[in-house]
């Protein structure tokens, strides 16, 4: 089995060395292997790079699968739709460091870096990225295609809605739903309850304005 890190970038990086860990320990696949349909060259960070259309025509499906490394929500979204329409299954990224209850459910396409929890009867959803020291709590539910950044600590039994960003070092208080589409800004303290597609921030987080272009970043990946 080969496995595809979609988006060669910083976070790609991340993820290849956390798929290089786990391969220490489990030899889970033959070949890690980048794909980015904006970059040329047939090499980044010491593992072979494609485009996706050149992956489809030179691998046999059953013998691939991928997953994202973009911190966007929304592009994280469109990437998935893209590999799920082709056929292309997607992995679960789960670093040796990270501790997960054995009563969390994980669905496909999640990545979990290095130092992370995910404590009881936590759900997260599909193809969501949890970064670095990051804390589930119990009961939480985190929507398809949300960022957890790193430091993001969720109190027990919230709701994160899909396509939302945690950025760097949020807490946010047990019990709290906070909506999809939401950005809530590095280092606010979430006391209550976010409304969907506004972006949040301060302490306490207040939504300051509507997130009329969901990007974090504010730059446009090619293709998306």
């Amino acid at each position: 089995m080969k496995l595809f890190i979609y988006c060669a970038g910083g976070f790609g990086k991340e993820i290849i060395d956390t798929a290089r860990r786990i391969n220490k320990c489990a030899n889970k696949w033959d070949e890690i292997c980048f794909i980015d349909d904006a970059r040329t060259g047939d090499e980044f960070y010491g593992a072979r790079l494609f485009s996706l259309e050149r992956v489809l025509e030179s691998f046999d499906l059953s013998d691939i699968e991928a997953t994202i490394a973009n911190g966007e929500p929304v592009v994280r979204k469109v990437l998935y739709d893209k590999l799920k329409a082709r056929g292309v299954k997607l992995a679960t990224i789960v670093d040796n460091s990270a501790i997960i209850s054995d009563t969390a459910v994980l669905e496909e396409g999640v990545i979990i870096t290095s130092y992370c929890s995910v404590s009881s009867s936590a759900v997260v959803g599909r193809n969501v990225a949890v970064n670095a020291k990051a804390i589930i709590g119990h009961d939480v539910t985190l929507g398809d295609h949300c960022v957890i950044s790193s430091l993001v600590n969720v109190g027990g039994a919230c709701t994160v809605g899909e396509n939302s960003y945690i950025g760097m070092g949020v807490p946010i208080k047990e019990g709290l739903s906070i909506g999809k589409d939401v950005i809530v800004s590095m280092g606010s303290v979430v006391y209550n309850d976010i409304p969907d597609s506004v972006i949040a921030l301060g302490n306490p987080a207040r939504p300051m304005r509507q997130n009329v272009d969901k990007r974090v970043f504010k730059k446009i990946t090619k293709g998306v």
